[in-house]
């Protein structure tokens, strides 16, 4: 056993593995975990080989949920294993098997703390994948819940997804369902997003929609829906006292991870009805798993007339992209993997709104098309037109650091609005600010996601917030939750944002963040127009790699199902 809790710390110092990835670990390893043989178990600790497979297993599964999967296969587990012994030599005992998947299945069986998911234990093996006893229980919760709403059944759907990309018309779609009800006065019905920002639109832009048939309800987080705790990590709503509300609409479906949205499940009381919207093929949760994309994908396996194809509407008309064709054959090409159709996409002359430039060897020359609104920005003679100046436009990066990262490109509009004279160096707070909220506060009313100004006259300094109807409110400084500059901002943070011209920054190095999903995702923030900052082999590589993440909500939805 100590040889193997001394391989975890060594990958811990050598920053393979994260430390808590190590200490999840070793406590695996050191608690309750003997050697079983047949039907009896011996009553001695790990040690030799099994103790080093457990110890591996469990770090690599807990460092998968970091990075978005619920689950890694048992070739993964080779793979990362391997990488380890190549990243640093030494570090792992050589001369093990590691690539072969019969050696780590033949260890992880042996072991009281692997199960088959049938009795409680640390890790579950299962249809070639390991997964925390946590994430397996999550997902075997959500598919048995989303059948009993498929056979439910009845004149309403007791489950629903509706997904499709921008512009297909999700949220006029929300708006008539909700007309129906309001007229027939059917049900109790919540609205929810996963974030603050995302709940915000989705009230604004139904108010919109709805026009004389006023709104009944006000969209919230999941987690305010459920109700936090400020004493424990529970939800007040849960199995033991479920929500009230008949039916659930939750937007942005894409961004909630498995422990969300089997909070969610275990929170609805028998009989309600759930209903799922979002583009499945955006960016996936920041937490584990890729529940709408899942959900979709496992849909269109089991093929028409199965319960749960025939619960998705597939929306693929997008009007937004009608008046603007080159954005939709741009997000065409990305969807499919075609490289060679999306350079395409960037170079038609028919479509000069949407361009793939060099990348500059400064982040001054990417500003070079966004000046017009960055002036627009410093004329602003009000919190509400500079509001709309800032909303005119993005910069995206996938990285957050670096010189092309978005904390490099904030720096470089900084150091142009000092050429402006405007005075950033000397107060952190300088006028015109725009700022981006980092945590959610339900007293303010101001959550994770929201934009907004810093704006000084005769009454001092303050943030101002956009309000309903075009309106701005305003929040003392002090009373802020933690805030970032956001001349520019990762794409995962723009997501469920719209903008008239996004211009997307790549770096200048291989990231294991360009994505498929990602460019997908940053384009289709646009209205009217994109700009890519990218090499064609940027490009190509990122739309040839996809996010897929590995989960094990299919295998469960199928033994589910039958």
């Amino acid at each position: 056993m100590k040889a193997a809790l001394d391989v975890l710390r060594r990958l811990a110092d050598g920053k393979v593995i994260e430390p808590f990835d190590a200490q999840l670990a070793g406590v695996v390893v050191r608690r309750g975990c003997r050697t079983r043989t047949g039907e009896e178990t011996a009553d001695q600790p790990l040690a030799g080989d099994q103790a080093l497979a457990i110890a591996l297993a469990a770090a690599f599964a807990c460092r998968a949920c970091g990075d978005g999967h619920s689950a890694i296969s048992v070739a993964e587990l080779g793979g990362q294993a391997l990488e380890a012994q190549t990243r640093m030599p030494g570090a792992l005992p050589p001369n093990h098997d590691y690539d072969r998947a019969d050696w780590w299945t033949e260890l992880l069986r042996g072991a009281t703390c692997v199960s088959d998911g049938r009795a409680p234990a640390p890790l579950v093996l299962r249809d070639g994948l390991v997964q925390l006893w946590r994430y397996f229980k999550a997902e075997e919760r959500i598919a048995r819940r989303v059948h009993e709403m498929l056979r439910a059944g009845g004149a309403a759907p007791a489950f629903e997804i509706i997904t499709g990309g921008p512009g297909t018309g999700k949220t006029t779609y929300i708006a008539d369902k909700l007309k129906q009800m309001v007229v027939a006065d059917t049900a109790r019905t919540a609205l929810a997003a996963p974030t603050g920002k995302a709940a915000t639109r989705l009230t604004e832009t139904l108010r919109q929609r709805l026009g004389e048939v006023q709104l009944p309800l006000k969209a919230s987080t999941i987690h305010r829906l459920l109700g936090t705790s400020k004493r424990t990590t529970t939800f007040t709503h849960n199995e033991e006292n479920h929500l009230a509300e008949d039916f659930v609409i939750v937007d942005e479906a894409s961004m909630v991870d498995v422990l969300l949205m089997d909070a969610l499940l275990r929170a609805m009381k028998p009989g309600a009805r759930l209903m799922l919207v979002g583009d499945q093929h955006q960016l996936s949760s920041v937490g584990a798993g890729d529940l709408l994309g899942e959900l979709c994908r496992e849909a269109k396996d089991e093929g028409p007339g199965s319960p749960l194809f025939l619960s998705v509407t597939w929306l693929t008309r997008s009007w937004r992209f009608e008046e603007r064709p080159g954005i939709g054959a741009l997000a065409k090409g990305i969807l499919a993997g075609d490289g060679d159709a999306v350079l395409a996409a960037c170079a038609d002359s028919a479509a000069p709104y949407v361009q793939l430039q060099v990348p500059p060897r400064n982040p001054e020359a990417i500003l070079e098309p966004v000046l017009p609104h960055l002036r627009k920005c410093l004329e602003a003679d009000s919190p509400a037109a500079l509001l709309d100046a800032l909303g005119a436009f993005r910069l995206l990066a996938p990285e957050r650091e670096e010189r092309l990262g978005v904390s490099g490109i904030n720096a470089a509009v900084e150091r142009w609005l000092e050429g402006q004279g405007r005075a950033v160096r000397q107060d952190l707070w300088y006028h015109g600010r725009p700022v981006l909220v980092t945590e959610n506060n339900y007293a303010l009313g101001v959550f994770n996601g929201d934009l907004g100004v810093v704006w000084r006259d005769d009454d001092g300094v303050a943030v101002y917030f956009p309000a309903e109807g075009g309106a701005t409110r305003k929040v003392s400084r002090a009373r802020l939750p933690r805030v970032e500059t956001a001349w520019a901002m990762t794409v995962h943070k723009a997501q469920g944002s719209e903008f008239n011209e996004v211009l997307v920054v790549f770096p200048e190095y291989e990231s294991r963040l360009l994505s498929r999903e990602l460019l997908y995702t940053a384009v289709t923030r646009a209205r009217q127009s994109v700009t890519i900052f990218a090499g064609e082999g940027a490009i190509r590589s990122a739309v040839g790699r996809s996010t897929g993440r590995t989960s094990g909500l299919a295998g469960r939805l199928r033994e589910v199902g039958g």
